[in-house]
């Protein structure tokens, strides 16, 4: 029973277990990791409140972009923290992890991103569901770069945490299909506790939910493809921040941060751009990413049949 128990805990690097064991001890790790960078966040950002002159701890908070950006600036704590743990406790290498020297990448990973929010933009406005209204003119400069930062710390975090640390550890031990699916269960499950996605409609929250676990399968297979992180880091941020910041569209329930670049309007709430929740709980989404999933599993198999790496 002993044994057990300490099989069981994430501050040992321990392999001798059953697999069982081992998911169960992984997955210990990753809700640790997140509840401590959370309260270690949370410390933090209140310490910035404090030192700026508001009173955080009796309501007192500042209003305006600074109140959203720092929280999200706030994420890089995961981000260490996860790696450190890597690093110190299961002894891993950053290209273990999947910060590799491919770092061109994340640029890749953008791409995919962009050229997926084109099509999906390009069917919601054929089916009506939208209409492109104008260039936004008067789009804040500043405000665009510090939420380009914003959300590439914030995709990088949640690609650390789920992909980099959690997945790429369970393939150690268990099937990559199991890997992908547990993994993307922690993806998925912070998503719909921090997010109203249930106040959209059941129908919606169920193409939401399917469409968290959609995207998460092709965060895990582009990183299984490519062999690191840095390219579903750059699709990541990319997507939040294309849908946030530059359509100005709301991102899993959360609404835009500022006056989008461009200036779209819905036409109707439907299943087609998702409704009050966004494009993610949309069926055009849906379409479209598994689509993506398709053409990156053709593209893999074919280079794997050339004997191409």
């Amino acid at each position: 029973m002993k044994t057990h128990v300490i099989n069981l805990l994430p501050f040992n690097n321990r392999m001798k277990m059953s697999g069982t064991e081992y998911v169960i001890k992984k997955v210990l790790a990753f809700v640790l990791i997140f509840f401590v960078s959370g309260i270690l966040g949370e410390a933090v950002v209140i310490g910035l409140y404090t030192g700026m002159g508001y009173d955080p701890l009796h309501g007192v908070m500042p209003e305006g972009q600074i109140a959203g950006l720092i929280p999200y600036y706030g994420y890089i704590l995961f981000s260490i923290i996860a790696v450190l743990y890597c690093k110190l406790i299961e002894k891993r290498t950053l290209q273990d992890i999947g910060l590799t020297k491919q770092g061109t990448d994340y640029l890749f990973g953008i791409g995919i991103a962009i050229a997926m929010l084109v099509l999906i933009v390009i069917i919601c406005s054929v089916t009506g569901s939208i209409s492109f209204l104008v260039i936004n003119r008067d789009v804040s400069i500043k405000g665009l770069l510090l939420w380009g930062i914003a959300f590439i710390i914030q995709g990088s975090e949640e690609e650390i945490l789920c992909r980099g640390f959690l997945m790429n550890t369970l393939i150690k031990k268990i099937s990559v299909p199991m890997a992908v699916f547990i993994s993307s269960t922690a993806f998925v499950m912070p998503h719909l506790i921090m997010t109203p996605i249930l106040d959209s409609g059941l129908v919606y929250a169920l193409i939401g939910i399917a469409n968290l676990y959609l995207i998460s399968i092709l965060f895990s297979i582009i990183v299984l493809w490519r062999k690191n992180i840095w390219i579903s880091c750059g699709l990541h941020a990319a997507w939040n921040f294309a849908l946030n910041i530059i359509l100005g569209l709301t991102v899993s329930g959360n609404d835009a941060k500022m006056e989008g670049l461009f200036l779209i309007k819905i036409n109707k709430h439907d299943i087609i751009n998702g409704s009050e929740y966004g494009f993610e709980a949309g069926i055009a989404t849906t379409v479209m990413i598994i689509i993506t999933i398709c053409v990156i599993l053709y593209i893999r198999k074919g280079r794997n049949d050339n004997g191409i790496q």
